[in-house]
C-alpha cells in the first residue's frame, strides 16, 4: 500500500483531551555533545547507520556547496528503513539544539519503510538531520511486545530544483486518513489547521504537545490505515466535536464554548485509541501525564479556560477594552481628568472612563486606557464591546478631547534559482501573461548599477520578518526592529506575510539562493503590529507607524486594512510631517472603494495587477487610487524557506515601496511628494476599453449608478497605471523636472541634466523636442494644446529613458488685447495678446468683420479694410478654449 505521508497539523486530535488537558512530554533537547559529532552527509551518496533502544537519537550535517545552490534550490533527503523511524530537519544548530523547525520538515518510515523531506536552500547552513528510534508496535492482541530489534536504516540526499508553488495543503495525517473525503471532513480540517497555526504554535506548552504527536503518529496511521471502521468511529467523534473545533478557531483563548456530556465522551474515545495505538514507552508517559491532570473531567469547562489555564493557547494581542484619544493642542491629560469631575454623564459612563487619569501617553497628545474589567465572561473578567464604544463616545463630547475612539482590529491583506519564475520583474508571457508586462526591473538594475546609491531604510509594518533567511542575511535590521504585539524586540514572523512582504523588496539578488528582491539597497526595519494571526489592533499599528518614522524610514509599507481610524490618520500623519512616503494596500475585496488606511491623503494608495497587465479581479479600485502593481500569483519567501505564490494587494504594495526606496536611494534629499509623484508620472497606461465598445458602470451597494470621475491621465481602476521601475529611476537619474504647461503656452520647459533629449509626444505624434542646456533648463516649442489633453515628455540620455505624463491644465483667461492706434489710411489692426490667441475685430453692431490668429510672441495684424474716422470697432482676444478676452474699443483716427 502506498504510504500516505504524515504532516502534523494539530497536535494529538485523535487525543483531543490532550489539548485541552496541558501534558508535559518533556522533548528532549538536542545535547551539544551529540549533535557536534553529526556526520556530515554529501549529495548523491548514501550512508548507513543502526540504533538500538527506543528514543536513540543519530545526528547529521548537510553543507551544500555554492554550486549545489546555484543548481538545485531543494535538497531531497531520504532515510529508508524497516523500523519505525522519526526524521526531523533543521535549519541551524541552533534551531536543533531546540527542536524547532516547520512539520512539513518531520517525516517518519512507515508502511512503505521510507521517508522523504523535501528541504530549501533557504538558509546558509550547515542544515542538521535527526533521525530518531521510536521502538516498535504493540501486538494487536494486547501481549507483550518482543524486545526491539537493531534499527538498521539508510539516509542520503540529492539535490533538486522545485519551482515556486501555492501554500502547501497538509498531507495525511491520522485525522485526515479519518475525514478524508466526508461531508464535514473539509471543514474540520480547516478549523484543525487554524488551532495548529493560530494556538498552539505560540506555546511552548503547545510546541511540546506538537512534539509528542511525532511520535505517536507512526503507530496510529499504521491502525487506522487497514481499519474502515476504526477511520469511520473517529470521523463520527470528530463531527461531534465539530462546535467544539469552530468556536477554539474563531475565538481561540477567548472561546466560551463549554465541553458538553457528548463531547467528553468522544474525547474519552479518541484518547483511549491513541492509547491503544502507541508502544508502551508512550502509552505510560500519556497515562500518567492524562492522571496528573484530570483530562477525562473536562466537562462543563469552558475551552478557552482550559487553554490559558494550561498554556496551551495564548492570549489574544488585540486590545478590544481599550480606547484611544487625543487630547486637543495646548491641553494637558489632567485638564481632561479635571473636565472629568463635573462632566454630566450617567454613573455607567463615569466609572468607564475612570481609568484616563491612568492613561498611557503613546505619543504627542495621543492617550489609550482600559475600561474597568467587571463583567464576568469566559471566566475571565472583562468589559463589553457596547461600553467601550460608549465610552469613547462620551469622551468625545469633552471639550478638551479632539476625538476618541475604541480600539479596532485590522488584518493583512500574500542568477537565483527562483528568478525566472519572478514575472513581476521580467514576464516573458508565460502562463497566459502579456510579454513585457512587468515592472521592467532588469533595464533598472543595469542603470542603477552604474550608479553610486545610498542604503535606504524600508519599514514593513506587519507581522515580523524572518531574518535567518540566506536572502534576508544582512537585510534586516534586527537591530532596529520591534514586537509591538509581543511588547519586546524580537520582531521574528511567525506568520508568514511579513517575510513574504520583506522579500519582495529586499531579496539579495546574485547569491544563488531563491529568489530576488526589486530593491538592492533597501534594509528592513521589521515592525511587529500583526499577531499570528494576521491581526493587529489599532493601538499597535499606530505606535508601529510612529516608531519606523522616529528610526529613520524612508518609506513604510502597510499591507493591512481594515475600518477609517482617526487614531492611525494622525500616526499617518506624523510619519508623512517626516517625509516618510508610506504605501498601503488598496484591499482585497473587488470593490469600487479603497479600504482603510489606503484611502487617507497621507499614503500612496497601491492596487494590484496580474500577468495579463489587467487590474486583478480581487483589487479594490475607484476614487483615490493612486498607482498599481503586480500582485497576482507573486513569488517570495515565507519562514519555512521556500519560494510561494500568494495574492493580494499586499504583494502588490511592496514593489511601490520598493520603487520609491530606490528615488530616495538615488537623491535622499527628495520630497516625498516628489517621489510619489514620479512613480505616478513614470507609470504605464493599462486601461482598456470593453470588447463590445460599451463603457462598464458601476454600482454602489443599494444599486444604484455610480458616476465615474474623470479624471484626464488617471483611469479607474489602476490609477495612473502600473509601476514601471525603470522610467521612475531615469527620471530621478536625468533629474528631471516637468513645468506645469496651460492650455494657453506653446512651450513646454523644465529641468534636466546637461545634453538630455527632451521630446514632447501626443500619442505617436511629436509635436517638438530639445535638449537641455548648460544650466540645465529645457524649452520645447509646441502648439498649444487643449485642457486635459495628456502628453509625454520623453527624456534620453545614455541608458537613462524615461516618459514622464502631462496633464495640460487650463490657462490663463486672454487678457484685453492691445490695439495700436487705427487711422483711415491703415488696412491693418495691430497690437499684442497672448501667444497664439485668436484676434477677432468687429464693428459698432459687435458683428466680426475680421479675424487672424497671434504668433508665438503674441504680436497680431488682422487686415480690414480702410475705415472712416471716427468709426468705432471693438477687438478681442481669444484662447485656445475659445473664451473671448473683454473688448478693446478703438476709433479711427484720421
Amino acid at each position: 500500500m502506498k504510504r500516505r505521508k504524515f504532516s502534523s497539523f494539530v497536535a494529538a486530535v485523535l487525543i483531543f483531551a490532550l489539548i485541552f488537558s496541558l501534558f508535559s512530554p518533556g522533548t528532549k533537547a538536542a545535547a551539544a555533545g551529540a549533535i557536534d559529532q553529526a556526520a556530515a552527509l554529501e549529495n548523491g551518496k548514501e550512508q548507513t547507520g543502526a540504533m538500538k533502544e527506543p528514543e536513540q537519537v543519530k545526528w547529521y550535517k548537510v553543507t551544500p556547496g555554492a554550486t549545489d545552490i546555484q543548481k538545485n534550490s531543494h535538497m531531497a533527503l531520504t532515510v529508508k528503513s524497516d523500523s519505525a523511524l522519526n526524521v526531523s530537519v533543521y535549519p541551524s544548530k541552533e534551531k536543533a539544539l531546540k527542536d524547532e523547525t516547520f512539520e512539513m520538515y518531520r517525516s517518519f518510515t512507515a508502511e512503505d519503510g521510507k521517508s522523504e523531506v523535501i528541504f530549501p536552500y533557504a538558509w546558509s547552513g550547515p542544515y542538521y538531520v535527526k533521525v530518531e528510534y521510536l521502538g516498535e508496535e504493540e501486538p494487536e492482541d494486547g501481549g507483550t511486545a518482543e524486545a526491539a530489534a537493531e534499527a538498521k536504516y539508510t539516509i542520503g540526499y540529492k539535490g533538486t530544483k522545485k519551482q515556486p508553488s501555492d501554500l502547501e495543503e497538509e498531507e495525511a495525517c491520522p485525522v485526515e486518513m479519518s475525514v478524508d473525503q466526508k461531508k464535514s471532513g473539509k471543514g474540520i480540517l480547516d478549523k484543525l489547521r487554524a488551532i495548529r497555526d493560530e494556538q498552539l504554535s505560540q506555546t511552548a506548552e503547545g510546541k511540546e504537545l506538537t512534539s509528542l504527536y511525532y511520535k505517536a503518529a507512526p503507530f496510529i496511521v499504521a491502525k487506522l490505515a487497514l481499519n474502515k471502521t476504526a477511520r469511520n468511529e473517529i470521523y463520527q467523534d470528530l463531527v461531534t466535536l465539530k462546535p467544539l473545533f469552530d468556536d477554539v478557531s474563531e475565538n481561540g483563548a477567548s472561546s466560551s464554548y463549554k465541553v458538553t456530556e457528548k463531547d467528553q465522551k468522544a474525547i474519552n474515545r479518541l484518547y483511549d485509541k491513541a492509547l491503544q495505538s502507541v508502544p508502551s514507552f508512550l502509552k505510560e508517559e500519556i497515562k500518567k501525564q492524562a492522571d496528573r491532570l484530570n483530562m477525562k473531567q473536562l466537562q462543563g469547562k469552558t475551552a478557552g479556560a482550559i487553554l490559558t489555564e494550561n498554556n496551551i493557547a495564548a492570549k489574544s494581542e488585540v486590545q478590544t477594552t481599550k480606547v484611544i484619544f487625543k487630547v486637543k493642542d495646548n491641553k494637558s491629560l489632567s485638564s481632561v481628568h479635571n473636565e472629568m469631575k463635573g462632566f454630566s454623564a450617567s454613573a455607567q459612563s463615569k466609572k468607564d472612563i475612570s481609568n484616563v487619569k491612568k492613561a498611557k501617553k503613546l505619543f504627542d497628545n495621543l492617550y489609550s486606557f482600559e475600561l474597568p474589567k467587571d463583567e464576568k465572561q469566559n471566566g475571565a473578567y472583562t468589559a463589553s464591546a457596547k461600553r467601550v464604544k460608549s465610552a469613547a463616545a462620551t469622551l468625545s463630547k469633552m471639550s478638551n478631547v479632539e476625538f476618541a475612539e475604541p480600539v479596532q482590529e485590522y488584518k493583512s491583506l500574500a542568477n537565483d534559482i527562483q528568478y525566472p519564475y519572478q514575472w513581476p520583474l521580467k514576464n516573458n508571457g508565460e502562463n497566459g501573461g502579456v510579454k513585457n508586462a512587468d515592472v521592467k526591473y532588469e533595464p533598472a538594475n543595469t542603470l542603477l548599477s552604474k550608479r553610486k546609491l545610498n542604503d535606504t531604510l524600508i519599514a514593513v509594518v506587519d507581522t515580523g520578518v524572518d531574518s535567518t533567511l540566506a536572502d534576508l542575511k544582512g537585510k534586516v535590521r534586527t537591530d532596529l526592529g520591534h514586537n509591538f504585539v509581543g511588547r519586546n524586540n524580537n520582531a521574528m514572523d511567525d506568520q508568514g506575510h511579513g517575510t513574504h512582504v520583506a522579500g519582495i523588496i529586499a531579496a539579495q539578488s546574485d547569491n544563488g539562493y531563491s529568489m530576488t528582491g526589486l530593491n538592492a539597497k533597501a534594509k528592513i526595519i521589521p515592525v511587529k503590529v500583526l499577531d499570528s494571526a494576521g491581526s493587529g489592533d489599532t493601538e499597535q499599528i499606530a505606535l508601529g507607524i510612529k516608531y519606523a518614522a522616529d528610526k529613520g524610514a524612508k518609506v513604510i509599507n502597510l499591507s493591512l486594512g481594515g475600518g477609517y481610524s482617526r487614531v492611525l490618520e494622525f500616526a499617518l500623519k506624523y510619519a508623512a510631517d517626516k517625509n516618510v512616503l508610506i504605501a498601503a494596500a488598496s484591499g482585497n475585496d473587488g470593490e469600487n472603494a479603497l479600504s482603510y488606511p489606503a484611502s487617507s491623503k497621507y499614503v500612496m494608495s497601491v492596487g494590484a495587477t496580474n500577468r495579463m497587465d489587467m487590474t486583478a479581479d480581487f483589487s479594490n479600485y475607484g476614487k483615490g487610487l493612486d498607482i498599481s502593481a503586480p500582485g497576482s500569483d507573486i513569488p517570495s519567501l515565507v519562514p519555512n524557506g521556500n519560494v510561494t505564490y500568494m495574492s493580494g494587494t499586499s504583494m502588490a504594495t511592496p514593489y511601490a515601496a520598493a520603487a520609491a526606496g530606490l528615488l530616495f536611494a538615488q537623491n535622499p534629499k527628495l520630497k516625498r511628494t516628489e517621489v510619489e509623484d514620479m512613480l505616478k508620472k513614470t507609470a504605464d497606461d493599462i486601461s482598456f476599453e470593453s470588447v463590445d465598445g460599451g463603457e462598464e458602470e458601476f454600482y454602489d451597494d443599494y444599486g444604484d449608478p455610480i458616476e465615474i470621475p474623470k479624471t484626464p491621465g488617471v483611469d479607474w481602476h489602476s490609477g495612473y497605471g502600473r509601476l514601471n521601475v525603470m522610467k521612475a529611476v531615469s527620471a530621478a537619474d536625468l533629474q528631471l523636472k516637468v513645468n506645469k504647461l496651460e492650455s494657453t503656452q506653446t512651450a513646454v520647459r523644465g529641468n534636466a541634466k546637461e545634453g538630455t533629449l527632451i521630446e514632447v509626444m501626443n500619442g505617436k505624434k511629436k509635436l517638438g523636442s530639445a535638449k537641455a542646456g548648460k544650466d540645465n533648463a529645457f524649452k520645447v516649442n509646441i502648439a498649444t494644446q487643449k485642457q486635459d489633453q495628456v502628453l509625454y515628455v520623453k527624456a534620453t540620455k545614455g541608458d537613462a529613458k524615461t516618459s514622464y505624463k502631462v496633464v495640460v491644465v487650463k490657462g490663463k483667461p486672454s487678457g484685453t488685447p492691445k490695439v495700436n492706434a487705427v487711422k483711415t489710411k491703415d488696412t491693418a489692426v495691430k497690437g499684442k495678446a497672448n501667444s497664439k490667441a485668436m484676434i477677432r475685430v468687429k464693428n459698432k453692431s459687435k458683428k466680426v468683420i475680421a479675424s487672424a490668429k497671434a504668433d508665438a510672441k503674441g504680436t497680431f495684424s488682422v487686415k480690414i479694410k480702410k475705415q472712416k474716422a471716427g468709426t468705432v470697432l471693438y477687438v478681442t482676444a481669444a484662447d485656445t478654449d475659445k473664451k473671448e478676452s473683454k473688448e478693446a474699443k478703438v476709433v479711427v483716427e484720421k
